[in-house]
C-alpha cells in the first residue's frame, strides 16, 4: 500500500468517524434539549402506560405518562408531545425525554404516533391534525378510566411536530376534547408556499409544486390550480402563520438562526402574524443553532424555563 493510498484511507476514515460521531450526538440530543431535561426516572416519579390505542386507520398508538401521587380529587392539565421527522419519519418514543421531564414537574403527558408520508396513504397535514384530535379524545377517556379528570392541555413539538402542534392549537383549541391553553415548539415550519420548499421536494422526490402541495394538503392540486392562484387556499389550511387569529392561544417558539432545512424567512411570517393579531407570545432566537437545536444550551435552558412559566400561568 502506497503512502498516498494510506493518506486517502486515513482521511476517509476520519470523515466517516466524524460524521458518525456527529449523527450519534444529534440522535442522543434527539433534536431536543436533552441535557436540560433528563430525569432519574423511577416509580416515585411516575408511571408509563405504553402503546395505548386511539381511533385511526393505521393502528397508531400513544404513550401516557402519569406523575406519581397525583391527587385524583383534583382536575389536571396535560401536555401532548408531537414528534418531528419531516412528516415522513420519527415515532412517539422520540418524545420520551420530554414527557418524563414534564411528568417530573407534576404534569400528565403523552407522546403519539401519527401517519407518515411515504408510509401511510394520504398522510397529509390535514389527516395528521385529525389524528391528533382523535388521540386527545382517547387520552381524556383513558385518564378518566385511571381516575383522573383533564381540564386543559398544551400541545408541543419539534420540527414537523412543532408545525402540527401549532396547527392543532390554532384550529382546534376550543373544539378539542381537552381545551388547548397554549402551544410551545422548536424549529417548526410556519408556512408551506411550495416555491419555498425545494429542499423538502427533493427529500420527497417530488417534481412539481402541485405534487408538493397535494402531498401536504391531501387535495388534488393540478398545474392549472397552481397557475390560477387558487392553490393559496390550500396553503392557508396547513400553514401555522396563516392560521393565527386574534383569539389564538398563547405561543412559545424558538428557532435556530443557522437552520439549513427550514427557510429562515418563514419564522418571521409567523412572528408577524402573532404580533398583528395581538397574540401573547414569546420568541427565543438561537444564534448558533441549525435545525438540530443543540448549540445554544443557555438559550435552551431559558426556553424550557419559560415553558414551565407558561404551565403555571395558563393551567
Amino acid at each position: 500500500m502506497t503512502r498516498r493510498t494510506k493518506i486517502i484511507l486515513w482521511c476517509a476514515m476520519f470523515v466517516i468517524v466524524f460524521l458518525a460521531s456527529a449523527l450519534i450526538r444529534v440522535r442522543e440530543l434527539g433534536s431536543a434539549p436533552m441535557r436540560h431535561m433528563k430525569v432519574e426516572w423511577n416509580d416515585n416519579v411516575g408511571t408509563v402506560f405504553r402503546d395505548q390505542s386511539y381511533r385511526n386507520d393505521y393502528g397508531h398508538k400513544y404513550d401516557l405518562y402519569i406523575p406519581a401521587k397525583l391527587n385524583k380529587k383534583e382536575k389536571h392539565p396535560f401536555i401532548l408531545y408531537i414528534h418531528g421527522g419531516s412528516f415522513n419519519s420519527g415515532s412517539k418514543e422520540d418524545g420520551e425525554t420530554w414527557c418524563k421531564y414534564y411528568t417530573s414537574k407534576g404534569y400528565i403527558t403523552a407522546s403519539m404516533d401519527y401517519s407518515l408520508q411515504k408510509v401511510q396513504k394520504d398522510a397529509s397535514l390535514i389527516r395528521m391534525n385529525t389524528e391528533i384530535r382523535e388521540c386527545v379524545i382517547a387520552i381524556k377517556a383513558r385518564c378518566k378510566e385511571l381516575g383522573y379528570t383533564l381540564d386543559g392541555m398544551a400541545v408541543c413539538g419539534v420540527s414537523a411536530g412543532g408545525t402540527l402542534a401549532m396547527n392543532y392549537a390554532y384550529t382546534s383549541a376550543d373544539m378539542s376534547a381537552v381545551p388547548v391553553k397554549f402551544v410551545f415548539q422548536l424549529a417548526g415550519p410556519a408556512e408551506f408556499e411550495p416555491g419555498d420548499w425545494d429542499i423538502l421536494k427533493k427529500v420527497d422526490k417530488l417534481d412539481s409544486d402541485a405534487e408538493f402541495l397535494s402531498l401536504m394538503s391531501g387535495a388534488d392540486i393540478t398545474d392549472e390550480i397552481m397557475k390560477s392562484g387558487e392553490y393559496e387556499k390550500y396553503v392557508d389550511m396547513i400553514s401555522p402563520a396563516r392560521l393565527v387569529r386574534k383569539d389564538s392561544v398563547p405561543t412559545l417558539i424558538g428557532y435556530g438562526m443557522k437552520d439549513h432545512l427550514v427557510p429562515g424567512k418563514l419564522k418571521y411570517k409567523l412572528l408577524s402574524a402573532l404580533e398583528e393579531n395581538g397574540v401573547e407570545h414569546d420568541y427565543f432566537e438561537f444564534p448558533n443553532c441549525n435545525h438540530g437545536m443543540y448549540r445554544d444550551p443557555d438559550v435552551m435552558k431559558k426556553f424550557i424555563d419559560k415553558s414551565l412559566e407558561y404551565c403555571e400561568r395558563y393551567f
